[in-house]
């Protein structure tokens, strides 16, 4: 046995609560190197006890790693705990604290322990984000009322510009309610609403204020409500980590310099205080428009809490966090206990680029924007530079990365309002593109659109990808809507889809390319699904006693894909 593949620590993603009375144990050891893995566990308080003994299951592998995990009930809530690991050679091994050894009579002295679970500590996801599809809408670009036509604004399907509006608004989302029905989405992350003077908003002036160019706090109510009826939910942007320039603190400080009382709501590094390229205070990234809040400050804090109270009383059911990983912890964790307060079924949704676990210990966010995915997927399915074993081992790592409530509810996007359309990065081909989206609403998590993806729109970089939304799409944008809708109808109507587990399937017998093999599965439901992404043929069969596809060969069209739901093949 590699022992320094060994590991464990009792917390984070490899010991965790759910409900408080239940511990997840997951281990993990060099791939394929154990035949056994168990668990002693018993109360640290007992004199006389005898350890009960749990068997551990290999829920997953990666190139490197088998990952064990098993569910202990604790009848005091307390948790001591040890290993017991046996090799292919048939040597036991016995891990704890102190690490891996041949005995075990060091055990129970330096066993892992979780001290109590106390029900504040658990990590709870509001139950609704696995079964989310979620649609993001970047306002000023979605769509325009008929009443706003002739208004003065550019014409509808003008370029979009990095700041100039377009004149998206509310009551254009209103009118086009039918047609977000009809996708099949029940969650819209709306970009920033409030006050700004740019279209994209990532600079606010006022957070109490709805953007004139949107409509009023009656229109942004009546949005909310229809979703509402629809059963779509909506989650708003928070962009806590800076202002703009013209936000009435920082004018302050400007007018008044080391004078003004709100000198210590940012960082100022002198005086007096110029808006222009010297780097004089923090910003976001180096645009100078957008000074970056001291979030540490309690004033800063006070006020955006109340901020953040005064919408979610509103009756939304979500926030997405931007630029979440360069706000103090602090915060997030007096963030999440004042909507949470309010709603505790409201989604925290973290935008991460890269790993995100710190954030995800159950006092911050739920979920984090799953760029790592979106990149996976990109060097898998759209440039190819990456084959079938280490697209599945890289999307594995990431998601046994996480505690499984916060897997299950990853924002798994494509493309977004800050990446280049899609369609655009796969060279226009359908068939690449066809393959994610399919793999995408079949991955464990929350399958995420970015308006206009759904009917092929282009953009070669984040500002292009910004234009005016097409509800008149030409062939292809038709078929990939079909499909969509197809995938959106069948997931929506899956517990497999949904709350079901993962699994790799690693086919028996294979002539040809290299398919990607998966399964989705619950109680009563099971789903299949294989994946071409190669120019030859391929034919796989499978062995497995639940799967009475092993009695067949499978042949895969190149860059197609197939899909069995409780053996049966369905046809989107």
């Amino acid at each position: 046995m590699e022992a320094v593949a060994i590991y464990h620590r009792p917390r984070n993603e490899y010991a965790y609560s759910e409900d408080g009375h239940t511990v997840q144990i997951q281990l993990r050891a060099k791939k394929d190197d154990l035949t056994l893995a168990e668990i002693f566990y018993y109360d640290k308080y007992l004199e006389l006890f005898s350890p009960i003994i749990t068997p551990m299951q290999p829920v997953a592998c990666d190139d490197l790693f088998t990952y064990f995990r098993a569910t202990l009930t604790p009848p005091y809530r307390r948790l001591a705990y040890y290993f017991h690991l046996i090799d292919k050679d048939g040597q036991s091994y016995w891990l704890d604290e102190c690490g891996v050894s041949l005995s075990d009579s060091q055990c129970i002295a330096n066993s892992f322990q979780v001290p109590y679970l106390n029900p504040e500590d658990t990590i709870r996801v509001p139950e609704w984000a696995k079964s989310a599809i979620f649609y993001q809408i970047f306002p000023d670009s979605f769509a325009r009322s008929k009443a706003a036509e002739d208004s003065g604004l550019p014409v509808w399907g003008s370029e979009p510009h990095l700041t100039k509006h377009l004149g998206g608004n509310f009551q254009g989302i209103i009118e086009r309610m039918d047609y977000l029905v009809s996708l099949g989405i029940n969650a819209i992350y709306f970009c920033p609403i409030f006050k700004s003077n740019t279209c994209h908003r990532y600079n606010t002036s006022d957070y109490s204020q709805i953007s004139p160019m949107l409509g009023t706090l009656k229109d942004f109510r009546d949005l909310l409500n229809i979703c509402h009826s629809k059963g779509i939910r909506v989650v708003l942007d928070a962009v806590f980590n800076h202002t703009c320039d013209s936000f009435f603190a920082f004018q302050d400080i400007v007018k008044n310099g080391s004078a003004s009382p709100y000198k210590n709501w940012y960082y100022i590094h002198e005086f007096p205080v110029k808006v222009d390229h010297t780097y004089r205070y923090e910003r976001f990234s180096f645009e100078e428009h957008m000074p970056k809040l001291n979030t540490a400050n309690p004033e800063v804090q006070a006020y955006l809490l109340d901020i953040a109270c005064y919408w979610t009383k509103m009756g939304i059911d979500g926030w997405r966090l931007d630029v979440a990983n360069e706000v103090n912890l602090d915060f997030w964790r007096t963030f999440r206990k004042a909507v949470k307060a309010i709603n505790p079924d409201i989604l925290i949704l973290g935008e991460m680029w890269n790993d995100a676990l710190p954030y995800m210990s159950g006092d911050m966010i739920d979920c984090s924007m799953n760029y790592p995915f979106s990149k996976a997927c990109e060097y898998f399915f759209l440039e190819r530079r990456m084959d079938a074993e280490g697209f599945q081992n890289q999307i594995m790592r990431q998601h046994m990365r996480y505690p499984m409530p916060n897997a299950y509810a990853m924002y798994n996007l494509l493309g977004s309002h800050d990446t280049p359309r899609w369609l655009t990065l796969a060279g226009e081909d359908d068939a690449r593109i066809i393959l994610s989206i399919v793999f995408q609403f079949f991955f464990v998590g929350m399958p995420a659109i970015y308006y206009g993806d759904e009917v092929g729109m282009l953009g070669e970089d984040f500002v292009k990808a910004r234009a005016c939304m097409n509800f008149s799409p030409d062939e292809r944008g038709a078929r990939l809507l079909h499909l969509y809708r197809s995938l959106a109808s069948l997931r929506s109507h899956s517990m497999a889809l949904t709350t079901g587990s993962f699994c790799w399937l690693i086919p028996s017998f294979k002539n040809g390319s290299d398919p990607i093999c998966m399964r989705r599965k619950s109680h009563n439901e099971q789903y299949i699904l294989i994946i071409n992404n190669n120019d030859s043929t391929t034919q796989i069969s499978f062995a497995l006693d639940d799967l009475s596809l092993g009695d067949h060969m499978i042949e895969v069209a190149p860059m197609n894909y197939r899909i069995f739901k409780n053996n049966e093949e369905i046809v989107l």
